[in-house]
């Protein structure tokens, strides 16, 4: 697995489903989005709606030709009842009849069966399950048509990013200190405001965290002199080596996941490390990322030297389809971003500072169209536009997310961004507003 390793930030992921806490049998499916490694679909007004395939559904018949059925959308108009905590749907494809069944072990577990003729091939059979997706409910997850009511007006496409939910109580180690509980109290702020998921405080991830953070502040001089990037160890330092990578260090403090993605700050303290993080292209990726699921906190001073690390994975189910910083009616958006990043986004043709760092992130394959960046009197500005296809260092850590920061600092008052997409062959406009300054 390749690593990429950053002077602030490293980076490399993994995709999966992770299963929710099971809740009592009793009470009905929670309504939301629900995702697997085969099918997705969300939970509205007691039934079973937008129902995809998740990964394609192959067969090989006995003469040995080979079928499957695409991973996509079965029926735009897919609505299924829920009888008790079953269901049940049949339909046809282009390839032959399609039946899929459903039990609901708990509020946030399901499993089934399905069943798909391909052609006259061979029948794909097989098991299914999926999890809720813990915040998609009706104060949170991916909204379209009609602006939610977390937004008011300040979304205003036909495409509109999850809603912010309630601020929870972080889940924490008990045995976390005091600033491990900080820092997941401002990182769980983030994440609700954007109607993203909670993501877990992980035992193991402080361990490595932590450990990475007093091992460079020990050792700020060695680093100097070697010119060695402060996401690597080096075991002749000293005794206090934990492992060469993110993912070394995490295995070595019990983790099972190597694929870790890693951020490093120099500020002094939680707050300023998270507002720093978010405030830059990169580095903001993870905080943001709806699959963020598990991460550490480390933070150490010394003679000289200060650092904050998290680090984290990205296995979570899909827990929003669009979501974009700065959120929908956020206020108090500088008006301006210095560029103090490594790797250093493209610079604007004079320079920074630039425009604040605005990024969209899509969860379904896009073609964006058009990207604008308008005034209060609709006046549009020149700015830097970063995606997959013409930025390596995006396309290497998140491809799914699309960057524009203008030219120049923005004026205080309301700015519009809009983006105008092409989604399954469908046109939509994202177009959202905040407020530079206060």
């Amino acid at each position: 697995m390749d690593r990429h390793f950053l002077a602030v930030v490293s980076f490399a992921c993994i995709q999966s489903a992770c299963a929710a806490d099971p809740g009592a049998v009793a009470a009905p499916p929670a309504a939301g989005q629900w995702q697997g490694m085969d099918v997705r679909f969300r939970i509205e007004s007691g039934q079973v709606v937008a129902l995809q395939t998740a990964a394609a559904w192959s067969c090989t018949g006995d003469d040995g030709c080979k079928a499957s059925l695409p991973a996509r959308a079965l029926d735009g108009t897919f609505a299924a009842p829920l009888t008790g905590h079953t269901f049940e749907w049949k339909t046809a494809t282009e390839l032959g009849p399609l039946s899929l069944t459903g039990t609901f072990g708990s509020v946030a577990q399901v499993s089934g069966t399905y069943k798909a003729q391909l052609g006259g091939c061979c029948t794909a059979v097989g098991a299914w399950s999926a999890d809720w997706v813990p915040g998609s409910g009706p104060q949170g997850g991916t909204q379209t048509g009609k602006p939610p009511p977390g937004w008011g007006k300040h979304s205003t496409g036909t495409w509109h990013p999850a809603q912010p939910r309630a601020t929870a109580a972080p889940k924490v180690p008990t045995d976390a200190p005091a600033a491990q509980k900080t820092a997941a109290g401002l990182f769980e702020a983030v994440r609700a405001q954007l109607g993203l998921p909670m993501a877990e405080q992980h035992a193991a991830l402080n361990v490595a965290a932590q450990g990475h953070a007093d091992f460079y502040v020990a050792h700020k001089s060695a680093y100097d002199k070697k010119g060695l990037s402060p996401h690597e160890q080096d075991p002749s330092f000293g005794k206090d080596f934990t492992g060469k990578t993110a993912g070394d260090r995490a295995k070595a403090a019990g983790f099972a996941n190597p694929a870790v993605v890693e951020v490093m700050a120099f500020t002094g303290g939680a707050a300023g490390a998270i507002q720093g993080w978010i405030d830059t292209v990169y580095h903001r990726l993870p905080l943001v990322n709806p699959r963020t699921d598990a991460w550490g906190w480390g933070q150490a001073k010394g003679s000289g030297a200060q650092t904050e690390v998290i680090d984290a994975t990205q296995t979570g189910p899909i827990a929003a389809d669009l979501v974009v910083y700065p959120y929908p009616g956020q206020t108090g958006v500088p008006a301006a971003w210095s560029g103090n990043e490594g790797p250093q986004p493209p610079k604007p043709p004079g320079g920074y500072p630039s425009g604040p760092v605005i990024t969209a992130r899509f969860e379904p394959a896009v073609q964006v169209q058009s990207h604008e960046l308008v005034d209060d009197k609709g006046a549009a500005v020149e700015h830097v536009w970063l995606t997959a296809a013409n930025d390596k260092n995006l396309a290497a850590f998140d491809s799914k997310t699309v960057v524009l920061y203008a030219h120049k600092p923005l004026a205080a008052g309301a700015w519009t961004a809009r983006l105008k997409v092409q989604r399954a062959g469908k046109d939509e406009l994202v177009q959202w507003t905040f407020q530079v300054g206060n």
